[in-house]
């Protein structure tokens, strides 16, 4: 009874990070690099194929490489954020440095 409800549990948090992975995509698309859109596919796809894995009791011909994929996915989009927000950091530094400046300047120091 408790692998039931386990699998049940499972299987809706990993059809919710499929739906999640979709609406991200398809709604916020502008917002993210490439590397971030091809890493939420790739993290959608490998959540729904383990769906599968957690019913099949015998073993899947997905169990291997479902989960890779997914945790693929994810290392993509994180890293395709992480390497967004550098840059964010890097420009926004910049131009702090521009305005700090521009306001000595200002003062005439």
């Amino acid at each position: 009874m408790t692998d039931v409800i386990f699998a049940i549990l499972l299987t809706g948090l990993r059809f919710g990070v499929t739906c999640i992975c979709t609406v991200k995509i398809t709604r916020f698309r502008d917002t993210m690099n490439l590397t971030e859109r091809v890493g939420l596919g790739i993290m959608g796809s490998g959540s729904f194929l383990t769906i599968g894995v957690v019913w099949e009791r015998t073993g899947s011909p997905f169990e291997g490489w479902a989960a890779t994929l997914l945790t693929f996915g994810a290392l993509l989009f994180l890293a395709g954020r992480t390497w967004r927000d550098w840059r964010h950091q890097r420009a926004n530094d910049a131009q702090v440095a521009v305005w700090e400046a521009h306001k000595a300047g200002k003062r005439g120091i």
